[in-house]
């Protein structure tokens, strides 16, 4: 008997099925086996419905999280990686959606720091950018690489510094920005990977990206290709660089070196140091830009403060959760949980009202 042919069944069917079926004492036997075998029937063919159910469900849910909940270190309006890779576009003029976790940290509307979108609520960037407090005048704008343009403003709840920062060394130079509102994921606004191990020659195709001071003629994000290098080949450019911070250096032809590069602290100053590996379509935030010449950063090792900053976020009551997702995410997957737990619930005592039915009938037959 097929599970479409058992979903047919209904109450009546089943009354009449053993009406047809009334025997002696000698062939109860034959009736408890009909029984069983409907009972078994009709859970295999609920089960199923209920697995197609929840298949279904799920993916449209997955479906509606990822839209809402763009995946981290991607860019879906500007590649396809199985057409471009992890090519950037030459020049040194960034094209939009190409570095979409970006942000400019604005005081009276003029750029004074870069930042990046780690998720709907935080953005990360140096602690060097600020006095000890939040300035008041302070937003950040997001979405866009022409600052000439209009962009998204939000404004930020809190600032956290490093507890440990040093001014004069630039040891922990890291700053998390609580915004008063989340941001609305798009192609143009997607948060940045963290990085998953601290090994410098795994990471390839690393990129900086900032935007030129406000005195500058060009608004447009500026990028410059790099590299990690030695921490012995950096210090014979920065020899002052503590024992902390990584370096990362110009490649020849990468764009933004050497003088009116898009490499001076002032261009790309608290903003992110990506970087890819081997096929992936993911971009991780490697370091946060510190300082150091045209040519030569010293940046933040951001592996280096995972810890710290998934422990400042919770204090704060908005906790950061890996792949750029907050805790809204967790709490639907939660309730999702939830939701099939009392589906099969539902089932099991619709189980035992079925048997209970069954052993009614068995007796008045």
């Amino acid at each position: 008997m097929s599970a479409g042919v058992v979903l047919t069944w209904n109450a009546g069917g089943v009354l009449r099925h053993l009406q047809r079926h009334r025997c002696s004492e000698s062939c109860g036997r034959v009736l408890d086996q009909e029984m069983l075998l409907l009972t078994l029937s009709f859970l295999a063919s609920l089960t199923s419905s209920a697995q197609a159910g929840f298949v279904s469900q799920h993916s449209q849910r997955r479906r509606a999280a990822e839209y809402s909940h763009v995946g981290c270190g991607l860019r879906p309006s500007y590649e396809s990686f199985q057409k471009t890779g992890k090519r950037i576009g030459t020049g040194t003029d960034v094209s939009p959606g190409e570095f979409p976790w970006l942000v400019s940290i604005q005081s009276h509307g003029k750029h004074i720091c870069g930042g990046t979108i780690i998720s709907a609520l935080w953005i990360l960037t140096a602690a060097h950018c600020f006095a000890d407090k939040l300035p008041p005048d302070l937003t950040v704008a997001a979405g866009g690489a022409d600052l000439s343009l209009p962009l998204e403003e939000y404004n930020p709840d809190s600032l956290i510094l490093h507890e440990e920062f040093n001014r004069s060394s630039l040891q922990n130079d890291i700053a998390l920005i609580l915004l008063s509102n989340p941001i609305e994921f798009s192609k143009e606004k997607i948060p940045i990977c963290l990085p998953f191990l601290c090994d410098k020659d795994m990471w390839q195709h690393c990129w900086a990206a900032g935007w030129e001071n406000t005195s500058a003629a060009s608004h447009v994000l500026q990028k410059t290709q790099t590299k990690l290098i030695s921490r012995e080949k950096c210090l014979q450019q920065i020899p002052h660089l503590v024992e902390t911070m990584m370096c990362a250096e110009t490649e020849q032809g990468g764009g933004g070196g050497g003088e009116g590069g898009g490499g001076g602290c002032q261009v790309d100053s608290g903003g992110p140091l990506v970087c890819s590996y081997w096929d992936t379509m993911k971009w991780f935030q490697v370091g946060i830009i510190s300082g150091g010449k045209p040519n030569n950063r010293i940046l933040t090792p951001v592996y280096s403060y995972q810890d710290w900053i998934e422990k400042e976020t919770a204090i704060r009551g908005k906790p950061f959760f890996t792949e750029g997702v907050d805790s809204g995410t967790h709490l639907r997957v939660a309730r999702s949980r939830a939701g099939t737990r009392v589906f099969l619930e539902y089932c099991l005592l619709l189980f035992i009202f079925l048997i209970a039915i069954l052993s009614t009938l068995r007796e008045d037959f």
